[in-house]
């Protein structure tokens, strides 16, 4: 299958890795069918790319490469929507939002897109528990603090 896409142009995915999701992103509900992007071989980050609209994509990471700490529990009417029969199942992605020239780069850890690897099934799930936020600033791994904008520059320029 080729799907057209702003960033990348004309890309060709197997139809079978389409992901299908239960309602769209919050705020692109419409939107309900992507595959995933490897745009660098070299990088964690990844486009989850409409298959529909080729103006839309999202930067995406896998949160547990940047930070240790990060673990989800589903309700079980989320997990059944995804038709999770386990945990190892459940490829879980943040949203990444770059600002203006890379000065400020954000992850959304309080609305994860969860996908069912098996069933390539996957939605944006809005975790109640309020432990994450969702505009988590990323620093470098290994890095506690960091001077405004230097070493976001970098992770903006893997990112894109």
């Amino acid at each position: 299958m080729k799907i057209a896409t702003t960033r990348f142009g004309v890309v060709e995915i197997d139809d079978s890795s389409v992901i299908r999701m239960v309602n769209g992103p919050i705020g692109f509900e419409a939107y309900k069918n992507y595959c995933l992007i490897q745009h660098r071989p070299d990088t964690s980050f990844r486009w989850l790319q409409s298959v529909d609209e080729p103006t839309l994509a999202f930067v995406v990471v896998d949160p547990s490469q940047l930070f240790e700490d990060y673990t989800i529990e589903l309700t079980d009417a989320d997990a059944e929507a995804l038709r999770l029969e386990c945990a190892e199942d459940a490829l879980v992605l943040t949203v990444v939002t770059i600002g203006e020239g890379g000065k400020e780069i954000t992850v959304n850890l309080a609305a994860p897109i969860v996908i069912n690897a098996k069933e390539l099934i996957g939605m944006q799930v809005v975790l109640q528990d309020g432990r994450y936020p969702v505009r988590q600033p990323l620093t470098p791994v290994g890095q506690k603090e960091t001077e405004p904008g230097k070493d976001q520059t970098a992770l903006a320029t893997e990112a894109a």
